[in-house]
């Protein structure tokens, strides 16, 4: 896949792709699969023609069974993912529901670089999700904010790439 296919007409909603590349294209070569938690138009056909081309696995699980259903990806009550955080990720997108569990899979999901949806310091629907004061955890950070005033913040963090140089 081409970047220029892979963020095209990137929007508020899917703006996460933006860094999804360069974390992909930062990790591919490590041959580690890829974690999509919460799946979507936004991510999940991007991320599977993404792998498949590069030969990676994806894991996608979605707390919402129709959407599971609907992006074949696993779904998930969440009370099974301390097996999915057993796997070393090279990429994993943070962008489930109830959005209160993305706290937990901040702090628990292994992976070289991780990109999280709807992070801007103050919830999209006057909700925070509290995982800006997680980032403190990570050598690496790097936002992205939004071109729509009040619109989704994502950022990529990682521990052991520098995302601030891809």
């Amino acid at each position: 896949m081409k970047k220029e296919e892979f963020v095209k007409d990137v929007g508020n909603w899917d703006n996460h792709r933006l860094l999804l590349w360069p974390a992909l294209e930062a990790t591919k070569k490590l041959l580690l699969p890829v974690l999509e938690l919460g799946c979507g138009e936004g991510s999940t056909p991007f991320l599977k023609k993404y792998c498949h081309d590069e030969g990676l696995e994806l894991f996608s699980y979605d707390y919402n069974e129709k959407w599971a259903a609907l992006y074949g990806a696993t779904h998930t009550d969440w009370s099974m993912f301390g097996a999915i955080c057993a796997v070393k990720y090279g990429v994993c997108l943070i962008d489930e529901s109830p959005g209160e569990h993305r706290k937990e899979s901040l702090q628990k999901v292994n992976a070289e670089i991780i990109v999280i949806h709807d992070s801007e310091p103050k919830g999209w629907n006057s909700s925070d999700y509290q995982v800006r004061p997680l980032f403190k955890n990570f050598k690496y950070v790097r936002d992205l904010e939004s071109v729509v005033r009040g619109g989704a913040w994502a950022t990529m963090l990682s521990n052991t790439i520098n995302v601030n140089k891809i």
